[in-house]
């Protein structure tokens, strides 16, 4: 899915029309989807918030099974057009578009033809503010089969604790090669 499968679309309660969608709010921290932000016309500023577990379908339109409001509080908000700097200060473009998967940000494409990663966002609210770039991928998601073989209870996610873990079971070529923008092969 992607954000422009949600923004500007009307807002369905039954086959009463309650507003329609502008943006989405979600997590800094683990980059989940938590709601739908709201207005009753597509020309005034978010008012309501929806929850995005509420969501039944998004064709032509976003269905609600009934409308409850949630306070947006503790997300981030992402809409189109949102300018994105650099953590030194440098303007990288304007958000034309999101990506995501199982109700989870995973990129964000820009004016200028880039598709940043979620997890190197660090700030939004007006506008979106890149983190700083790491000498290790701390922060990346990790493909399902090498969190298998480290066999470490985390939520996916490169850490400290992965890294150690990794470093005792013998693993950290294999994590590390697994990670963009390398590729294991075959």
């Amino acid at each position: 899915m992607y954000l422009s499968d949600y923004v500007n679309k009307p807002i369905l309660v039954g086959k009463e029309q309650r507003g329609v969608c502008l943006g989405i709010g979600f997590s800094l921290k683990t980059q989940a989807l938590k709601c739908l932000l709201c207005a009753p016309t597509s020309q005034q500023a978010p008012t309501f918030a929806v929850g995005i577990s509420a969501v039944q379908c998004v064709a032509e339109h976003v269905v609600l099974p009934r409308l409850r409001t949630v306070l947006p509080t503790g997300c981030a908000r992402l809409t189109f057009g949102m300018p994105i700097y650099a953590y030194d200060g440098g303007f990288l473009g304007k958000i034309i578009d999101a990506e995501f998967a199982n109700n989870l940000l995973l990129h964000v494409f820009t004016d200028k033809n880039e598709r940043l990663p979620a997890t190197a966002i660090f700030a939004c609210n007006d506008a979106l503010i890149l983190r700083k770039n790491m000498p290790y991928p701390l922060g990346q998601r990790v493909p399902a089969p090498i969190i298998c073989q480290i066999n470490d209870k985390t939520d996916g996610l490169v850490t400290r604790p992965l890294l150690r873990t990794a470093i005792a079971k013998g693993a950290l070529i294999k994590l590390t090669l697994s990670l963009p923008p390398f590729r294991i092969v075959d």
